[in-house]
């Protein structure tokens, strides 16, 4: 399948304990790793894999439409880093998917 879209997603590392745990806001994704851009890595094959399972059980329409998630006809794939407060990092990545048909 061709992809021909991007969503932009936030993505957001905080410490806890030992960890940092990241999750993707607009999907309830989550992951964790032994440091920041660990975290920030394992959340995005973690939001990769939420998305191929939607696209295999052919939920990805209705998920994007209850979750407000927009598909841009832009197919640049830059990614931003900002602290925001000091403890925690937010990353805001633009991510191809398919446009559902």
């Amino acid at each position: 399948m061709s992809v021909s879209g991007v969503i932009v997603l936030t993505t957001l590392v905080e410490p806890e304990g030992d960890k940092y745990v990241s999750w993707c806001e607009e999907l309830g994704t989550a992951s964790c790793g032994d440091t920041v851009e660990e975290a920030f890595a394992n959340i995005l094959e973690a939001v990769e894999v939420h998305l191929n399972g939607l696209e295999e059980i052919g939920e990805t329409e209705r998920v994007f439409e209850e979750r407000g998630i927009e598909v841009l006809p832009h197919s640049s794939e830059e990614s931003t880093t900002r602290p925001v407060p000091l403890e925690k990092m937010i990353r805001i990545s633009r991510v191809p998917v398919p446009v559902p048909a």
